[in-house]
């Protein structure tokens, strides 16, 4: 321990600031009602006045705009807070707008069931605790961070930009590639991305950032530079970059992880590779502590360490082709591999299925994306300088897309190309890393004696609950705003009672029964509904084996 302490003291000390993360959050410490002071407002359903300063970009939605407001003053008494803010349409609001709401003050909705998406739980993490629904609106000043107000009008002129230039649905597809902005998404290209595996490409994370950074990196290469010089010149290229998504967490994320690699290979001192990503963490946690646990965090990290860790090792197995083409095709499926080692248990534990078309899709579409954001940065350069070139790149880059998007509905279509998992548990995961780490680590009969010990505690925690609870009929029951279910188990049969209260059916709660049914992996039940539009709720279930029967309420 010591001489690993001396070794890798970033890494030692992220284990241990990891742990003491976990324990603070198991011990309640990041409870919204130990973190925020709005919180106990909130439950009260009155009204308040809010002053504050808008610190994101509003979005437009259905009924409205969207943005998050940091609080000064809360009817009159200092509060320093973020807060979702859903504002009607007719009000301008602009970022760095300090501006004075009135409206109901409220608590995010929490989930119904089980092991769904937790929205509350999703904005806790971001720091956000309450949601204020504005009935009005008066705007006092405008003070804008210089760097963020320069990133968000960076990425407005680009947006502009492509839909100038690009028609749809490249323009709409191009946006979220580049600068993360999903407005102009079509939700069956979106979904068809989720099944292909391939949804990460639609999000600026460290792949994109990556790009971006090899290829400065390659161009100050090309023009005689040492690697110590050219990775030193790339990192403020990497955060133009992530200042040109709109400054958004993922992308600062992937750039400070990047640029701490950067600084790494510029010392020409490989090993300290698993420091310098470490050292991102690190940073990124100290401010943010919360972000340890989001999905986007992990995946981050997951895939970034599934690359270091095993790309050599897969990568090796090819060592015979020799062809340049097939070794290229080859290295990229060694990088998809390596990273959905340790991807495939977080996917799970987050989404409840996994792709099993993600490996062909990721050997074709990943090289795809480089293509586009090496043609997308010379497309919006020659704006400025060529108008006309920047329409040639334009067309270029969109029959790119034209295939990518092509292939990707052909692939998400295809009759298994994701399929449904129970979602593991915390426990399972950690001991699936252990399992990894000890096969890994150890060598000749420990490898397999530790390995084999690991996967039979595992099979153990999973098989000695349920032979202990055979016979036994569990019941449970879920309430939401206007409805309950009561369910019942016994082995593997499982009943479920379905009552609304209200005249309008409940999409979103049925949405959700929906999610928990393919999370628990339940793919046989019997329901006994009331209160619920029989040729709606059927049409929400359908795709599953569930025999429903209607009553009507008493």
């Amino acid at each position: 321990m010591k001489n690993l302490f001396f070794k890798r003291p970033v890494i030692t000390f992220l284990i241990i600031y990891c742990v003491y993360l976990i324990a603070a959050n198991a011990a309640g410490v990041f409870k919204p009602s130990k973190q925020s002071f709005l919180y106990y407002f909130a439950g009260k359903n009155k009204r308040a006045a809010i002053e504050g300063k808008i610190i994101s970009r509003p979005e437009i939605t259905k009924y409205g705009k969207r943005f998050i407001l940091k609080s000064s003053k809360t009817d009159s008494f200092p509060v320093s807070e973020k807060i979702l803010v859903n504002m009607p349409a007719g009000y301008e609001a602009s970022y760095g707008d300090i501006v004075v709401l009135e409206g109901l003050l409220k608590i995010p909705q929490k989930p119904a069931f089980p092991l769904v998406f937790d929205y509350r739980n999703y904005l806790a993490r971001e720091e956000i605790y309450t949601i204020l629904d504005a009935e009005h609106f008066e705007y006092i000043a405008s003070k804008p961070n210089p760097v963020k107000k320069f990133a968000l009008a960076l990425q407005r002129d680009i947006i502009n930009k492509t839909d100038a230039y690009f028609k749809k649905p490249y323009s709409g597809i191009l946006k979220p590639i580049i600068i993360g902005d999903k407005s102009a998404l079509d939700n069956d290209i979106k979904t068809a991305f989720s099944d292909a595996g391939v949804i990460h490409v639609l999000v600026v994370s460290g792949l994109h950032v990556g790009f971006i950074g090899a290829i400065f990196l390659a161009l100050f290469k090309l023009s005689g530079l040492s690697l110590k010089k050219a990775s030193l010149l790339a990192i403020p290229f990497v955060f133009l970059y992530a200042l040109a998504t709109g400054a958004n967490p993922p992308a600062i994320r992937a750039a400070i992880m990047f640029s701490c690699i950067l600084i790494s290979l510029s010392l020409d001192r490989e090993p300290l590779i698993y420091n310098s990503i470490a050292l991102s963490a690190v940073l990124i946690l100290l401010f943010q502590p919360q972000q340890l646990f989001t999905a986007s965090f992990q995946m981050s990290y997951a895939a970034t360490i599934g690359i270091i860790c095993f790309y050599r090792g897969i990568l090796s197995v090819f060592g015979n082709v020799k062809n340049k083409i097939l070794k290229f095709f080859c290295e990229v499926l060694s990088v998809t591999v390596s990273a959905q080692i340790l991807l495939i248990p977080v996917c799970m534990y987050y989404f409840g299925k996994v792709s099993v078309i993600s490996f062909a899709a990721n050997i074709i579409i990943v090289p795809l994306i480089s293509v586009v954001l090496a043609g997308a940065m010379l497309f919006y350069f020659l704006t400025f300088v060529f108008p006309f070139g920047a329409f040639i790149v334009s067309a270029a880059v969109s029959a790119v897309l034209h295939f990518i998007i092509y292939s990707v509905l052909f692939l998400g279509k295809l009759k298994y190309a994701s399929v449904p998992a129970a979602k593991p548990e915390i426990i399972q995961i950690c001991f699936f890393a252990a399992v990894l780490f000890a096969s890994s680590f150890y060598k000749d009969k420990k490898r397999f004696v530790i390995t084999a010990a690991l996967l039979a505690a595992n099979l153990l925690y999973i098989a000695v609950p349920r032979y202990l609870g055979r016979n036994t009929i569990f019941t449970e029951i879920y309430e939401g705003n206007n409805a309950a279910v009561l369910h019942m188990r016994h082995k593997k049969e499982h009943w479920f009672e379905i009552y609304g209260s209200s005249k309008y059916y409940d999409g979103y709660f049925i949405n959700s029964f929906g999610q928990f049914l393919d999370f628990s992996q339940i793919k046989k039940a019997r329901v006994n509904a009331a209160g619920f539009d029989e040729n709606r709720l059927k049409n929400d279930l359908k795709g599953r084996d569930i025999s429903i029967s209607f009553r009507q309420n008493s």
